[in-house]
């Protein structure tokens, strides 16, 4: 996703698209098949005859049906019932509108929203920089520079942050994305309220599935399991087993065999001078640029 909207408008275009490449699948994207490709065909072939025009004109990227597919691990019905669900919520959440306020604001509306994100996005809580060893952009999240505690701009700005890291990668010919989350001097005062808690879990899980390679959780106090224990229950089986305590010297080994050392933050474990981190140039660079790739 180099734009904020890739839209396909009919099924027939869709069919087309799939012809052109097979699948509905883009072979210049570099992730492993989960399937042969006569079954991830045929079941993508499934789950777009199930959507509507509407379903199809809003959809991000045409290998939408791909993912979903092989979250379900090729079951088709349950595919089409969360990809329907995934195309409800960017309606009802309002995804566009909040790429458009983020990189080209136009009307109050769009202009407020923008505010809101910048604001959230001022201390550098949560952002993209640069990519690990295979390309796919990495996004950091420093629970301790939490700012607003405001459940509603939170989750914009997630959103935001994950569109924006996903964009990062897709100009890389990757699909999944790598993310940080360092709690150095982490405290439980610092716990998100639950339900934002949640809602971030769910929105990762429900609403980008198959967008998530692997999860480094870096300097984790020991007070930090409680937290782990309360939240636990809550993530899947798949996305546990993408996640990564990079603690001490195992876990950081772990992280060095995926991303560069030298173009990691220090305080998650690098071992180089990064520029600080600068909401304003942040903003004023291409949607599908990290904030190590600005000029």
């Amino acid at each position: 996703m180099t734009s904020p909207s890739t839209a396909i408008t009919s099924p027939a275009e869709q069919s087309c698209n799939m012809a052109e490449t097979p699948l509905g699948y883009d072979d210049s994207i570099q992730e492993p098949r989960m399937f042969d490709a006569q079954k991830e065909q045929e079941g993508c072939l499934k789950i777009i005859e199930a959507l509507t025009s509407e379903e199809l004109s809003i959809m991000p990227d045409a290998n939408l049906p791909l993912r979903h597919f092989r979250a379900d691990k090729g079951n088709t019905t349950k595919a089409i019932k969360r990809i329907k669900y995934a195309l409800q919520w960017r309606k009802e959440f309002g995804v566009q509108h909040i790429l458009k306020s983020a990189t080209n604001p136009e009307s109050k509306e769009e202009k407020a929203t923008y505010a809101i994100l910048k604001k959230e996005s001022s201390p550098g809580k949560m952002y993209v920089r640069n990519h690990d060893k295979e390309g796919r952009a990495i996004l950091y999240m420093y629970p301790v520079r939490e700012n607003s505690n405001n459940h509603t701009d939170n989750i914009k700005h997630l959103v935001y942050s994950l569109e924006r890291v996903i964009a990062c990668t897709e100009k890389n010919k990757k699909e999944k994305i790598v993310m940080v989350m360092d709690f150095t001097n982490w405290s439980m005062r610092h716990n998100p309220p639950m339900k934002t808690t949640k809602e971030t879990i769910h929105i990762l899980q429900e609403c980008y599935v198959e967008r998530l390679e692997r999860v480094y959780i870096t300097n984790a106090p020991l007070l930090f399991r409680t937290f782990w224990n309360m939240v636990k229950p809550f993530i899947d089986p798949v996305t546990k087993q993408k996640i990564v305590f990079a603690s001490g010297a195992a876990g950081m080994e772990q992280l060095k065999l995926h991303l560069d050392e030298k173009l990691v933050e220090k305080e998650a474990g690098g071992v180089s001078d990064l520029k600080p981190f600068d909401v304003d140039e942040y903003y004023d660079t291409p949607f599908d640029q990290t904030f190590d790739e600005m000029n």
